[in-house]
């Protein structure tokens, strides 16, 4: 039998413990007596043990015993063991505790820029020694990175096609707003219809296709033909800057106007769109989550509960005041 199988098989914690002990008392006799044995049943468990290796693990002296090159070897190899079962041992109760854990969450750029940090906050407010470890992603990617573990939960759009590997959860259907800022022409208008919007430069999201699919259909639906793009970033900064200072227009979801902190420059045109984007909760079916993933998932459903009735019209009388700098 090689090393390795020996160690595997045949050496247990509790002769790692007893080595240990021996090596930080550097006495067999005091060893004993610290940990409840007799003498002789150190000396055998430890005589036993080299045994089982083929080398000695301490050398006796008439001051007591020292490690040998092997012994080194297995006694700094067992501090590893000993702790990587302590952290085991700490991540097992925060998996059990309520009132702390950490989790991975995935988010598309949308809910990065406004329900996200808007939850997590509130979430901590109760329960401060959550901790929380966050993966801006884009909607294609948000749906395998849940699927592959590498985050616990996603927030955002519902994935395309269906998966036997994961489930959604929809939480509300997020309505699309046009954004101006606040010195375009249309800006102070109490009603804008859509054909007006076609007549100034765009910028739109990239990388969203649900977007420029859900503008592209409304705007079809009204006999008219969605602008082509001046610009197509996925930069929030980007496109606020662009909107805020220059006379472009773009789309926003309406969950970053009501929970984001964008320029106070912007204005929410009065263009209600009919449909939205369904946004909700992305998890692996058959897997348990920590107790902390269940309290994140309540207060995320009831902080977003609002959104399941705004329309484009309430969030341009929230964003109708006068601009500041």
């Amino acid at each position: 039998m090689n090393p390795l199988a020996q160690v595997a098989k045949r050496v247990t914690l509790k002769e790692l413990r007893l080595l240990l002990a021996v090596s930080r008392s550097g006495s067999i006799l005091k060893a004993a007596s610290e940990i409840g044995m007799t003498q002789p049943a150190l000396s055998k468990a430890i005589s036993e043990l080299e045994a089982t290796l083929g080398v000695r693990l301490f050398d006796r002296t008439n001051r007591g015993v020292c490690l040998t090159p092997h012994g080194d070897v297995l006694a700094r190899r067992a501090t590893g063991v000993f702790e990587e079962l302590r952290q085991a041992g700490d991540e097992l109760q925060s998996l059990t505790d309520a009132d702390r854990g950490e989790l991975r969450l995935g988010g598309t750029p949308a809910m990065c820029a406004g329900a996200l940090p808007h939850v997590i906050a509130a979430v901590r407010l109760h329960r401060p020694r959550f901790t929380f470890r966050i993966t801006e992603l884009e909607s294609a990617r948000l749906a395998s990175e849940v699927a592959a573990r590498s985050v616990d939960l996603g927030i955002g759009r519902k994935p395309a096609g269906s998966s036997d590997e994961l489930e959604f959860e929809p939480l509300f259907e997020d309505p699309l707003c046009i954004v101006a800022g606040a010195q375009h022409p249309l800006a102070s208008k109490k009603s804008v219809k859509l054909k007006e919007t076609a007549l100034h430069p765009w910028t739109l999201p990239s990388g969203e296709e649900g977007i420029a699919a859900h503008l592209d259909a409304e705007f079809r639906r009204q006999g008219l033909s969605l602008p082509s793009p001046a610009v197509t970033t996925m930069s929030m900064l980007v496109r606020s800057e662009l909107v805020a200072a220059h006379d472009h227009l773009t789309v926003m979801y309406g969950s970053v106007l009501r929970f984001g902190r964008l320029p106070a420059s912007l204005r929410v045109l009065p263009v209600d769109l009919p449909t939205g984007i369904p946004v909700g909760l992305i998890r692996s079916k058959n897997r348990t989550l920590a107790p902390s993933a269940e309290v994140f998932i309540q207060v995320l459903r009831d902080a977003v509960s609002p959104m399941q009735a705004m329309k484009a019209r309430h969030l341009a009388r929230k964003t109708s005041g006068p601009a500041t700098a």
